[in-house]
């Protein structure tokens, strides 16, 4: 590597470290879309690093689970606050919080069938039956479903790009950018309302996930 190229690479890993990184983390605390952080950050920050940040981020607050769910701690809140320096430079500042309260779950877990096969289509037009399905089986959560899209982004290119031909607008962008090559094994991800929004959108294609895991009880 030469030493300019050298050079605007430590520039652009020291860029993301700071203000990027944070400032990607606030926003997406704020619910903003990944079209939306992109947009609202003071420099060009590229998709799939947004994605990587966002991977990071919510493993550490527990939306994504490398692991089945079983138990769960509570962990510290963080804010971020924007600063503006003397030259008129912006940054995130990342504020502890107190700490959450500490709780642990147990689960129940449940297969979503569509008609007598997870993997059996049903009519697109029909009745969509995951939200009652849901809400039916959830105490209220933190619930979970499991995801192969590692898998399938790795080693079947063909059913990755079905699946994000049947997800639309910001839930896409979201199913798009997220390295879940990083575990080909699986995930687990929270269940809200991104997530209700995907599973709606992938019900009936043959691709819905079939895996659930609901917090049953506080021990």
């Amino acid at each position: 590597m030469s030493e300019e190229k050298y050079f605007e690479k430590a520039l652009s890993d020291m860029k993301d470290s700071f203000a990027g990184k944070d400032g990607i983390k606030h926003l997406a605390s704020l619910g903003y879309s990944v079209r939306e952080i992109q947009s609202s950050l003071d420099f060009p920050f590229p998709l799939d690093k947004i994605g990587r940040v966002l991977w990071d981020y919510y493993i550490s607050g527990e939306i994504i689970l490398m692991k089945a769910p079983g138990s769960g701690a509570g962990s510290v809140r963080a804010t971020y606050v924007k600063q503006t320096d003397a030259y008129g430079k912006q940054s995130f500042i990342k504020v502890p919080g107190e700490k959450e309260e500490v709780r642990e779950y147990s689960f129940r877990k449940e297969v979503y069938k569509d008609g007598h096969d997870i993997f059996t289509p049903i009519n697109r037009n029909e009745t969509r039956f995951i939200v009652k399905f849901l809400a039916k089986n959830s105490s209220g959560g933190p619930d979970y479903v499991s995801l192969d899209f590692g898998r399938l982004k790795t080693r079947n290119g063909s059913d990755w790009r079905r699946v994000l031909s049947s997800v639309t607008g910001d839930d896409r962008d979201y199913l798009e950018v997220m390295p879940w090559e990083n575990s080909i094994t699986g995930v687990y991800h929270k269940i809200d309302e991104r997530m209700i929004r995907i599973l709606e959108e992938l019900e009936g294609t043959g691709y819905m996930p079939g895996v659930f895991y609901f917090a049953v009880k506080d021990v």
